[in-house]
């Protein structure tokens, strides 16, 4: 585990699916000085800003959306950080090529929150100990997930985060859910309140 615990969230150019990752997480791990959640992009528009419609949403939800600045995610960012989060299949392995000892902590999105599902707080809360810290429930977290992947298979297209780029409000709806509710699963796991 680094300290600060990292949290990575990747997509493709980090201006729409990773950067709504990354300040919803921040917004519910608010209060922990010891976790940082950083996020990169494959193809990264490097120096934009976070698009409109998905800023909206983030700041709709009460999570910062100001001052974002997109870039690219690299190896060392990679091999820094304790668990990340991916918007699909596809960055994944085009993070494995590049840095495949961090397989074990890497996970989609909506993976990560389906795998979540099958963890109960107790669970969690037995794996890290009594009166565990956040930072040690996340890791306590990592070796649950790979368990239940494990059991569960991989990831699947239904485990990517559709891309909202360029398209339709009703896009940007459906992929800010699939981004919200893992999160929001994380917080009850961790019993925080967004």
């Amino acid at each position: 585990m680094s300290s600060p615990f990292t949290i990575l969230t990747v997509c493709t150019g980090n201006i729409c699916r990773s950067p709504a990752m990354e300040r919803l997480l921040a917004h519910l791990l608010r209060h922990e000085s010891d976790v940082q959640v950083i996020s990169g992009g494959t193809y990264a528009h490097d120096g934009e800003d976070m698009q409109g419609p998905m800023k909206k949403r983030v700041a709709d939800y009460g999570a910062d959306a100001e001052n974002f600045v997109a870039e690219q995610v690299t190896a060392a960012m990679i091999r820094r950080s304790d668990l990340i989060l991916a918007a699909t299949r596809v960055h994944v392995a085009d993070m494995l090529a590049e840095v495949p000892e961090a397989e074990d902590r890497m996970f989609t999105h909506p993976e990560f929150g389906r795998l979540l599902e099958s963890i109960s707080a107790e669970d969690l809360q037995e794996a890290a100990g009594e009166n565990a810290s956040v930072t040690e429930q996340l890791t306590a977290l990592i070796p649950l997930l790979q368990q239940e992947r494990d059991r569960a298979g991989q990831a699947t297209r239904d485990d990517d985060v559709v891309d909202p780029y360029m398209l339709p409000d009703s896009v940007f709806d459906e992929s800010f859910r699939q981004i919200r509710e893992p999160i929001e699963t994380l917080g009850e796991r961790l019993e925080l309140r967004g």
